[in-house]
């Protein structure tokens, strides 16, 4: 039995059993009349490169405070974290760090940045540290943040990251958070890539965070989900002993899986290619169909910067995300489970990468 508090938490979902879903036919349209919100989220554009280390406070995030402007690509990020109480996020009694999740501009996601290598090459990524945790009392923040730090760093340092592969990046970094005192546990996904100066992009996904390349507005390829069970995706996982050998006792066992079973995927890019890394905040409340739908209507015949579309992107999810009667994806796949009827976004942390192809 796969258990407890590796699953997902806050579902605020609601069933309509007198309302009609629009389960497997919806489609939402992202145009720019239909969509207004006043959440915020930080972006960055791909202007000029300041040395912002990654560094692992609770604050910190793991990009430059500004974008390099790459040779061949443009990238922004933008996030939003949702909105969190510290008396529900965090238990007095086991006296952790109360405070990081709550200061982490990215909340429990986290993502990663890398400077552009002397050969060209970019590395980038997302990860979604499991809420499951701070019900506990821990720093379900802690794991992600430190994972893109390492992951950020290694790539930087490496002097032949044209043969290194975003699984043997992603299996080195998570070595290090095995043996770093900064994360006591914690789960997380991890979405991350390589893009090299001939216009190809490898990924490594383990878990429900999302890689996606659209063309021409439509997507082409894409990441697949890896879950155990319905909102219980593949996670890596540091997990005291005694805490593992308590929950044996008990007849539980905790998911604890390895960079080993991440999916691999080399794509060939082109020109104008758009590719989106995403934390599940996105891909639960969205489709493919509604992404297309909102970069077209907000990239062809534009001139907008990639950062203010980033942005915008992200604050369009986090109104869904709040809305009752939005047929969101997650409600969708909990109303093919259950045969019930579900309306409502999912609120939850709203990280992405977007990422031009020039």
């Amino acid at each position: 039995m796969l258990v407890s508090i590796l699953t997902k938490r806050s579902i605020p979902i609601t069933t309509r059993n007198a309302l009609k879903s629009t389960i497997s036919k919806r489609k939402f349209s992202f145009s720019s009349s239909s969509w207004t919100s006043n959440g915020s989220s930080k972006s960055y554009s791909t202007a000029s490169s300041t040395a912002g280390a990654a560094t692992t406070t609770a604050s910190s995030i793991n990009f430059d405070s500004v974008l390099s402007n790459f040779h061949n690509y443009d990238i922004a990020v933008a996030y939003q974290p949702k909105d969190r109480e510290e008396s529900n996020l965090f238990k007095k009694r086991n006296n952790h760090n109360s405070s990081a999740a709550l200061e982490s501009p990215t909340g429990e996601d986290n993502l990663f940045v890398s400077k552009e290598s002397p050969k060209g090459f970019v590395a980038i990524g997302v990860a979604d540290g499991v809420g499951g945790w701070s019900e506990a009392g821990y720093d379900s923040s802690a794991i992600s943040r430190e994972l893109c730090a390492s992951m950020k760093l290694n790539f930087e340092i490496d002097s032949n990251e044209s043969e290194l592969s975003p699984k043997q990046l992603l299996d080195d970094a998570f070595n290090q958070v095995m043996e770093s005192p900064k994360v006591k546990i914690g789960g997380t996904t991890a979405c991350l890539g390589i893009l090299s100066p001939d216009k190809k992009l490898k990924v490594a996904n383990l878990g429900d965070s999302w890689c996606g390349v659209f063309r021409d507005y439509k997507l082409i390829n894409e990441t697949k989900f890896q879950t155990h069970n319905f909102n219980t995706p593949y996670q890596l996982a540091k997990i005291p002993r005694h805490i593992v050998k308590q929950a044996e006792m008990e007849g539980r066992r905790y998911i604890i899986d390895t960079p080993a079973l991440a999916d691999e995927y080399t794509w060939d890019l082109q020109k104008d290619d758009i590719i989106m890394f995403a934390t599940d905040g996105v891909t639960d409340n969205v489709i493919a169909q509604d992404v297309e739908i909102f970069l077209k209507d907000h990239i062809e015949g534009q001139n907008q910067k990639l950062d203010v579309v980033a942005k915008e992107f992200v604050n369009e999810v986090v109104k869904v995300s709040k809305d009752p009667t939005f047929p969101s994806a997650f409600a969708q796949e909990l109303s093919k489970l259950t045969g019930q009827k579900y309306l409502g976004g999912k609120e939850d942390d709203i990280t992405i990468v977007l990422i031009k192809v020039n």
